[in-house]
């Protein structure tokens, strides 16, 4: 079964679209936080209905992050002591990441005029994390298993509102450094191809300008900004391995355009129907779980999904759903671990 689902995440296109956006939420743990959110698009795949179980080994296998740098003392606290929360101190890089996610919301902002010519400041949020427990092992490397649930906003996400993104590309371009510019031109391409794919196209054109506000190239020239974006593009194309060509056209007035050319694989039929499944099951549950709501003590959809309560019907339902999807037959115990385990 595990030939049928690609190997590509899925972000929420809120948080693609405004990849600036998770800077300002979280400055300095900005790409830490994208690198999260990246890994835990990878692991709804494997841990069906937002929750996820792991260790700083197997996040940093999908992110390329090194692990010794994750498990340090986070530098804001060389001069203050970290929170401690029932004993526990958040003083690591990624401790105290994590607890920035859950304890802060992911902002959005735009600005723009109305009919009248008034100008309007928008700011949208969402959580990304609602509950997080942390497991230290008893044996001598101390080792810390986390167990994190998603918010609601990024499930949905997940189901109805996302972008195809090429996770090993993603990992690839971060693993050297100029990190956080390549794996925010991975992010844009991946949108992209997404949505020519949509289309039936896998050509289009944009600007010098638009690709590089995408990549945080700023305050250069459109030259500066063309080599800029050319050294990053080769390094995409030939050490991420993200399948694509690409040339500059001159469009006038020393004005540059990108001209992308995404190849084409089996990988697009794949998604279409991995798409159909998440989208067909989820709605099915979630319609049984509102209506038999008072008949449970389960408050939460997501809690209800990763309870035992019912487990005939999610099971004969997911059976449904991968043959109506995959005209493959499942047997009931293969379900049940597709429902606890994922694929």
């Amino acid at each position: 079964m595990n030939d049928i689902f690609t190997q590509y995440g899925r972000l929420d296109r809120a948080i693609a679209d405004n990849l600036s956006d998770i800077r300002s939420s979280f400055d300095d743990d900005a790409t830490l936080v994208l690198d999260f959110i990246i890994f835990i698009s990878r692991q709804m795949k494997t841990d069906l209905f937002g929750y996820t179980r792991f260790t700083l080994k197997d996040f940093c296998k999908v992110t390329g992050r090194r692990r010794q740098e994750l498990a340090m003392r986070h530098s804001r606290f060389s001069n203050k002591n970290a929170p401690v929360i029932e004993g526990f101190s958040f003083e690591t890089v990624f401790d105290y990441a994590l607890l920035r996610m859950m304890s802060h919301n992911l902002i959005f902002s735009s600005v723009y005029k109305d009919t009248n010519g008034d100008s309007i400041v928008h700011l949208e949020s969402i959580r990304l994390l609602s509950d997080v427990k942390i497991t230290i092992a008893k044996s001598k490397s101390h080792a810390k298993i986390y167990d994190v649930k998603i918010s609601h906003e990024l499930l949905n996400g997940f189901i109805r509102r996302y972008y195809s993104i090429d996770i090993d590309a993603y990992r690839l371009a971060g693993l050297t450094k100029g990190k956080e510019r390549r794996q925010a031109l991975v992010v844009y391409l991946s949108i992209l191809r997404h949505t020519l794919r949509s289309k039936g196209l896998c050509e289009t054109t944009v600007s010098v300008d638009a690709m590089a506000n995408r990549a945080g190239i700023y305050g250069k020239t459109t030259f500066h900004k063309k080599e800029a974006l050319q050294n990053s593009l080769n390094h995409l194309r030939d050490k991420a391995k993200f399948p694509f060509f690409y040339s500059f056209v001159e469009s006038g007035n020393t004005k540059y355009n990108v001209k992308l050319h995404f190849q084409e694989d089996n990988s697009g039929k794949h998604l279409s129907k991995e798409h159909v499944f998440f989208f067909a099951l989820i709605t099915e549950l979630k319609a049984f779980f509102e209506y038999t709501r008072k008949s449970h003590d389960i408050d939460s959809f997501q809690n209800w999904l990763n309870s035992e309560a019912n487990k005939e019907l999610k099971v004969a339902e997911l059976k449904k759903t991968y043959l109506k999807v995959f005209t493959q037959d499942i047997s009931d115990d293969q379900a049940f671990n597709i429902l606890k385990n994922g694929f």
